[in-house]
């Protein structure tokens, strides 16, 4: 099936330009929401796009803020209420929503946490929530050592950026995808104390609360995962209120699993179980 790329650049409620993309079917059945992680943009989510349009789902995208190529301090937020705000422009804003069509929500890493939280939070109405190693608590790099260094700075230098802890290679097991990682000017290497520890406090609440997620969730995590805790996320998932739950775990893969060969087989999946919940 054909599909069509559409791209355009709102505005958000701090006057920041937000670029959007989204890929449409020429016959749509449902649509997609997607939210990257932190340090990427929307453009690593291309070839996802792409292949999910071609089987008739609409796919909506952006970069946030301080990502990408949106407007924004780098790896900076105020308020991780900004991100839920931004999420509301791809459904209040975008000429290109299809206000009658199912929508679902994809997060990765930071991404997942922003969706896990904004379908808490938020009124708007999914169908379903998909999650890729989800930020539900921090992996062996980013754990105690970083969390008591952001505490120390926040005291003086809270929105200051410093270099975030991990490296391209606890990102993919895939060495040539190393070099795309370190040659993109768009990928953020900077984090600043306020948004590491809004993310702490984030991923803390979204496990005190998951049990009122309530619908359907289909979760991916990898046992090999640096970046984030993969059991972090298996505790998570146990404790979400939904009925109509799904885990997959992977043994071999790490952080960035949609430049892992396990990819194919997370898109199969999502397929089959976006076709079944429409």
């Amino acid at each position: 099936m054909k599909s069509t790329r559409k791209d355009k650049v709102l505005i958000d409620k701090q006057n920041r330009r937000i670029p959007i993309c989204s890929w449409l079917p020429n016959k749509t059945s449902c649509q997609l929401v997607v939210v990257h992680g932190f340090s990427e943009h929307m453009w690593y989510y291309h070839d996802v796009a792409k292949t999910l349009s071609e089987s008739g789902v609409a796919v909506h995208m952006m970069d946030l803020p301080g990502h990408g190529m949106a407007e924004g301090i780098r790896g900076h937020i105020d308020r991780f209420d900004e991100y839920l705000d931004n999420v509301d422009l791809l459904w209040k804003d975008s000429p290109f929503y299809l206000k009658t069509k199912p929508t679902f929500i994809l997060g990765h890493s930071l991404g997942g946490l922003i969706s896990a939280q904004y379908v808490l939070r938020r009124t708007h109405t999914f169908q379903g929530l998909i999650l890729t190693s989800p930020l539900t608590g921090f992996g062996a790099i980013s754990s105690l050592p970083a969390t008591l260094m952001a505490s120390l700075l926040a005291k003086n230098h809270r929105n200051d950026p410093i270099p975030k802890p991990a490296g391209v290679k606890a990102l993919s097991r895939n060495p040539n995808q190393w070099p795309v990682y370190l040659s993109d000017p768009c990928r953020g290497r900077m984090i600043t104390p306020n948004l590491y520890l809004l993310m702490l406090s984030m991923s803390g609440k979204l496990q005190e609360y998951a049990s009122s997620i309530k619908l359907p969730i289909l979760m991916f995590v990898s046992e090999k995962d640096k970046v984030v805790n993969p059991y972090a996320g298996q505790r998570f998932f146990g404790n979400v209120g939904s009925s109509d739950k799904k885990l997959i775990v992977f043994s071999e893969a790490m952080h960035e699993l949609f430049q892992e060969v396990e990819c194919g087989q997370i898109l199969e999946t999502m397929q089959v179980w976006i076709n079944d919940r429409i």
